[in-house]
Parts: structure tokens; sequence; C-alpha cells
């Protein structure tokens, strides 16, 4: 729900949507359109290859509607994607909407919004969650005004890796090795399939440990097709804290050529092994890594309740930015 401010009269709502319609999503067709409509509102500028790889994606069992909503000329003035992945939450969607800045308040956001719900009925959908940026009053106005309720705060910030001062956390890598943990990367252990499979479960575990995540995670086999064989995936990127052969901590970060930056994806320690910095040793070695890559920054979300791993961010040197509330809407409630 992206952007996608349409407050205006009844009447001229009504007058102004008669000129908006709507089709289904084409590619490449529409590609150019989407991704500029995209880029107006996300912090982070995707690409037509990017978007075009996760179109790519077919997932066996997913449920998935996209539509893009044309002004009289035909333009694209915004789309709608929503999705359920097989593995949610039953009854669980959710949706991306956004219109081009230049064309809010003319209707196309309340006529993507009117099929998506019509299209969720259908379904039999219980819940639809979206994602706005904590800093866009007018698109929360929108989804609150059509039964949307603000829940989790996620938090955005980012590292210049060009500032960042190594020297001020000298000895925090040594101090967990002299306790017995070591670290390495998928690359040092060869990318096997053991060795992602003992990666996967190490994700699952640290996702699923995030404070106010949905619990539910991908199976094996479609984590690795959207990690391991995504453009941004690296092995030198899945770095692993260990202690004798037991897998205990984990941090995954991404390559993203378009913007030569990083994106830190998941950080995670066991329960039983914190305590020990672990956590700041791994985000350390990751961010020694995008050094390494010549990447000019590193970025990352983290939820409002995760204080332990927002301190050490804040210690490391990252920079906060406009985040995202997530919105949930009960589709028991009728509008």
């Amino acid at each position: 729900m992206s952007d996608m401010s349409d407050s205006m009269s009844q009447d001229t709502a009504a007058s102004a949507a008669m000129s908006i319609t709507m089709r289904a999503r084409q590619y490449p067709r529409d590609l150019e359109r989407v991704v500029a409509i995209y880029n107006a509102w996300s912090l982070e500028p995707t690409t037509a290859e990017a978007l075009m790889e996760r179109e790519q994606r077919e997932v066996v069992g997913e449920r998935l509607q996209r539509l893009v909503a044309l002004n009289r000329m035909g333009e694209v003035i915004g789309y709608v994607e929503t999705t359920r992945s097989p593995w949610s939450a039953a009854g669980h969607y959710e949706m991306e909407l956004c219109v081009d800045r230049l064309w809010r308040q003319h209707g196309a956001g309340a006529t993507l919004w009117s099929a998506t719900l019509t299209w969720l009925r259908a379904e039999g959908a219980a819940q639809i969650e979206v994602q706005l940026r904590d800093n866009d009053v007018a698109s929360q106005r929108f989804a609150e005004a059509r039964g949307f309720l603000r829940g989790r705060h996620l938090f955005e910030s980012t590292l210049d890796l060009a500032s960042f001062d190594e020297r001020l956390f000298a000895d925090a890598i040594a101090r967990t090795q002299a306790v017995g943990y070591r670290f390495f990367s998928l690359a040092d252990v060869g990318d096997t399939e053991e060795a992602r499979r003992r990666d996967y479960e190490i994700n699952r575990r640290a996702a699923l440990d995030i404070p106010g995540r949905e619990q539910t995670f991908a199976p094996f086999e479609e984590w690795r097709r959207f990690v391991c064989e995504a453009s941004w995936y690296q092995p030198d990127g899945q770095i692993i804290a260990a202690r004798g052969e037991e897998w205990v901590g984990m941090a995954a970060v991404g390559y993203f050529a378009a913007t030569n930056s990083m994106y830190n994806m998941v950080t995670g320690v066991d329960r039983a092994h914190r305590g020990q910095g672990l956590a700041q040793a791994l985000k350390l070695l990751a961010i020694r890594y995008a050094l390494r890559s010549g990447a000019v920054y590193i970025r990352t979300h983290n939820d409002s309740e995760n204080a332990p791993i927002l301190a050490i961010n804040r210690k490391l040197g990252y920079q906060p930015q406009p985040g995202l509330y997530l919105y949930t809407r009960d589709l028991a409630v009728k509008e």
C-alpha cells in the first residue's frame, strides 16, 4: 500500500475513478513503469533485472494477483501485487500497492484496492498485511480509512563504509575466538548442498526468533531458490559462527550491483550462545566482507522490539533512515 494516498471528496473521487481502468500486469510491457513507480517510493531503488528475477521465480502453491491501473491515455499510473506463500499462516496475504505521485488523488489507489479486496474475499483470505513508510502520513491515512491497523515498526539504518573505523572494535572478534568460537563462510566450506542445508537451519532458527515476526518459514527447497539462486547471493556473504562442530550463529549479507551496496539479510545467534559478543563479531565480519567487495554502504531493517541488535547497530555507526510500519486488515471486518 505504498504511496497510495487518494484522499478526495466522494463526488470528485467517483468522477476521477471513471477514467481509471485496470488490467493484469504484463511483462516486459509494464516493466519500465512499474520500476519507476516503485523507485519513487522506496528508499532503495530496484532495477528491471531484479524485478524480472522476482517475476520468474514461481512458487508451487503460491496465490498471486498482479494488476496495473491505467489513465485515460492507457499509461500505467499504479500497480498492486497481492501474494500468499504456501508456508504463510492460514489466510494471511501480503500486498504492495504503489501509485505514481503525479497521479495521486485521482482514484487509482482506491480502484486497485477495491479490486484487490474483491479478489481477497473470493480467496477466503483472513488477513492482509502491507508495509508503509513511517514518514508517509497520507498513505497511512488512506490505509486507516479502509480498516487497516498499525502494528510493528521496522527501523531502517545505513552504515557508510567509507567512514567506518574498525579500530574502534579491534578485539571484538578475538574475544569470542578466545572462548572457543570460530568463524567461516560458506565459501570456506565449499558452498556444498550439505553446507547450504546447515545454513538453512540456522537461518530458520534466527528468523523465527526475531521479535514480532510471523512464525513461519519457507521449506529448504524454496529457501535455496530465493536465496542461493538469487543474483545478490555470494557464498562469502553467508558467515557462520561455530563452537566445535555446532553452528550457533550467522550473518547473511547480499550484494546489489545497481547501488554497489550490501544488505544485512539476517543476523542471529542461538539463545544458548548469546552474551558472548557473537552478534557484534558476526556483523563486523559482514562489514569486512562489504569493504573487501568495494561496496559503498550497507543497510538493514530491524524490528523496534529487537533492542539488542538495534543497540549493536548504533554502536557500529549505523545511521537511522525512514522506516516502515506494518499495517494489517482483518478481512472479517466489512468496509
